[in-house]
């Protein structure tokens, strides 16, 4: 599987060299799989993480199998997040996105985040659309 890097990565969820996350993502232009342990500096109620945090991470794995379709940056049009059971800090999550359908105008993907044992504890749906200008720059 595919690795996924590029200069000037601040995102939150993906970026290394920045607070956040540090998620890896691999995968190709049908699914890309990442894993993690949240820590407790992104909880929200005792123990759990943060709704944010969890919609912020399936967001990320859709962006990423899009962005194997044409290498472009792409951006979030529409996000569904549904909150199956809590997530724990501390507990190791596997994330995945997947992608259903690419046109040029609008691009539709689905994650889930699941525990060590297979357990879905977080399902998305998004839309995204390409970028306005170039993002790839700053721009």
């Amino acid at each position: 599987m595919a690795s996924f890097t590029w200069d000037d990565n601040v995102c939150f969820v993906c970026g290394s060299d920045v607070p956040g996350l540090h998620m890896a993502f691999s995968g190709d232009a049908q699914e890309v799989r990442a894993e993690a342990v949240i820590e407790p500096p992104y909880q929200g109620f005792r123990g759990v993480v943060h709704g944010g945090v969890l919609a912020g991470i399936v967001d990320d794995a859709m962006w990423h199998v899009i962005h194997q379709q044409d290498n472009e940056f792409p951006v979030t049009a529409e996000l569904k997040v549904r909150y199956l059971a809590p997530v724990k800090i501390g507990e190791l999550l596997i994330v995945r996105g997947r992608m259903v359908r690419y046109r040029r105008r609008l691009m539709v993907a689905e994650a889930v985040i699941e525990n060590a044992a297979g357990d879905v504890l977080v399902s998305a749906e998004g839309r995204f659309m390409p970028p306005h200008g170039d993002l790839s720059s700053g721009a």
